[in-house]
Order: C-alpha cells, then sequence, then structure tokens
C-alpha cells in the first residue's frame, strides 16, 4: 500500500476572504493536519494588540511551530496572507522542501466591498477581541494587493462557499492524501 504524501496548505488572502474559515474546514477533513495563522498567535502573545516588536515574535513563533509540527509528521494548514514584502512565503516553501512535504498554495480574494462587509459582521463576533480600526482594514487590503503572489490557485470566495472551495481543494489533493 502507497503511503500518503506529506504536504502544507497555505491559504493566502486578504482581510476577510475566508482563509481561517476554509482552514478549519480542511482541517477537520485531513487526517495528522495542525491549522496555524499568525492572528492566533498574536491573540496569545499581545491580546492582539499591533508593534513591531510582537509582530517579529508572532512570526518566529509561527514558523518555530510550523517547523516543530513537520519534524512530528504533521500536515499543516496555514491560513495567513502572505505578501511579497511583510510575509514572504519563502521560509515556508523552504521548509516544505527540506522535510520532503509538498506545498500547495491557494489564494482566497473577494471584492474589496465584499470584504470590508464581511469583517464588519465578524467584528461583533467572538472571536474578534480587539475591533480592527476600518484604517488598518483598508490598509492591509491594499498592501496584499500591492505585493500579492501570482502562484497557485486562486478562489473568488464572493463566488463560492467556504465548503465548496475545501472539497474543491480536497478533490485536488486526493491522489497525494490516500
Amino acid at each position: 500500500m502507497k503511503r500518503a504524501e506529506k504536504f502544507i496548505i497555505i491559504l493566502d488572502g486578504p482581510m476577510g476572504a475566508g482563509k481561517s474559515t476554509v482552514g478549519e474546514l480542511l482541517a477537520k477533513r485531513l487526517k495528522r493536519t495542525a491549522i496555524v495563522n499568525e492572528d492566533k498567535i498574536k491573540w496569545f502573545i499581545s491580546d492582539f494588540k499591533r508593534c513591531k516588536r510582537d509582530n517579529a515574535i508572532v512570526r518566529a513563533v509561527l514558523i518555530a511551530m510550523c517547523k516543530e509540527y513537520l519534524q512530528q509528521g504533521i500536515n499543516l494548514v496555514i491560513a495567513q496572507g502572505f505578501s511579497k514584502t511583510a510575509r514572504p512565503l519563502t521560509p515556508f516553501s523552504t521548509m516544505a522542501k527540506k522535510s520532503g512535504y509538498r506545498l500547495f498554495v491557494y489564494h482566497l480574494n473577494a471584492p474589496k466591498n465584499v470584504l470590508l462587509k464581511r469583517i464588519k459582521t465578524r467584528k461583533t463576533s467572538k472571536n474578534v477581541r480587539v475591533p480592527i480600526a476600518q484604517s488598518r482594514i483598508h490598509r492591509n487590503i491594499k498592501i496584499w494587493n500591492a505585493n500579492r503572489y501570482f502562484v497557485g490557485k486562486e478562489f473568488p470566495t464572493e463566488k463560492m462557499s467556504a465548503e465548496k472551495i475545501a472539497r474543491s481543494i480536497l478533490k485536488e489533493m486526493k491522489p497525494i492524501i490516500k
């Protein structure tokens, strides 16, 4: 019987694109798979305050967690907005290559008005501890659009449900997760 390949799934996109939702759906359906993202680490470290010092700590913790998961043979779903400037994909592609894991990159995106509506709805949720300023939201979306990666498959989340996106990713990965 052929052994399943190990993998890292990157879910990239701007705030409000649905990365966490799709990531949670995938992690529930994939054996020995952890979901990680910087936002959840920020909540533990700094109660989601934003400063350069804490951002550097959060990034280092995220990378260390991912390395440890890979050393233990755990697959990863990383639900995080990446950009060529502030949050490069390079450390994760390097980890995948060194560990013999396959890397899959998916981009979740929607028009700005859809993203803003989702973020506004999310602000009232229990999952967000500190409201995010409108100026910060607009800045993050602008930065992601200006510095985004164009590798991997893109999903228009205004047209596809999180469930449909997760099913599509699982279907694509079926040959390696048997």
